[in-house]
C-alpha cells in the first residue's frame, strides 16, 4: 500500500543551505579525473608539454571548462603577429569561459585539448578552439599562461 504524504513545505531547506550544499559537492575532489569537478587540474605539469622558454617563469594552468552554451572567448595575436602569441582579448558575460572564472583577457592560450597552440596563427588558434569545443565530451581542456599583473610589467621596464 502506498501512503501519499502531502508535499512537505520547503521551509525546512532554506535556499542558501541548498546553495551551500551544491558548492560543497562541486569542490569535492573526486579521484575519478574524468569528472573534473576542480577548475584547475592540480597535478598538471606544464614542463611535460612546454619548454622553459615557452613557460618563461609564468603560472601555467590547465583549466577544465564545462561546455555549457558557447565558450564566448575571443583571442587575438598569433605567432605571426606583433604579440607573437595567442592572447585572450575578451570574455563575454554568461559564456562558459566567464562561468568558469579561471581565465581573463591578457592570458596566453597555450594549448587546447592537448594540442599545443604556441606556434599557431590567429586563424589556426581559433579553428583549434572551435574544433575542440564542437568535438565530443562535456569538457574542454585549455592550457593558459596567466598574464603577470600590470605593476610587475611596469617594474621590468626600469631595468
Amino acid at each position: 500500500m502506498c501512503h501519499h504524504h502531502p508535499e512537505k513545505p520547503r521551509e525546512d531547506q532554506p535556499p542558501e543551505m541548498l546553495k551551500r550544499m551544491v558548492t560543497y559537492n562541486n569542490s569535492f575532489r573526486s579521484n575519478n579525473k574524468r569528472q573534473g569537478f576542480q577548475k584547475y587540474v592540480e597535478d598538471f605539469d606544464p614542463h611535460s608539454m612546454f619548454s622553459s622558454e615557452q613557460i618563461a617563469g609564468r603560472d601555467v594552468r590547465l583549466l577544465r571548462i564545462k561546455k555549457v552554451g558557447p565558450l564566448d572567448l575571443a583571442v587575438e595575436g598569433g605567432v605571426d603577429s606583433p604579440l607573437g602569441k595567442l592572447v585572450v582579448s575578451a570574455i563575454y558575460d554568461g559564456g562558459s569561459a566567464d562561468k568558469h572564472g579561471g581565465i581573463v583577457p591578457g592570458d596566453e592560450v597555450m594549448a587546447v585539448n592537448g594540442k599545443i597552440l604556441t606556434d599557431s596563427s590567429l586563424t589556426e588558434g581559433q579553428n583549434s578552439l572551435t574544433r575542440a569545443w564542437n568535438s565530443g565530451g562535456d569538457w574542454i581542456d585549455l592550457v593558459i599562461a596567466v598574464s603577470p599583473p600590470k605593476e610587475y610589467e611596469d617594474e621590468v621596464t626600469f631595468f
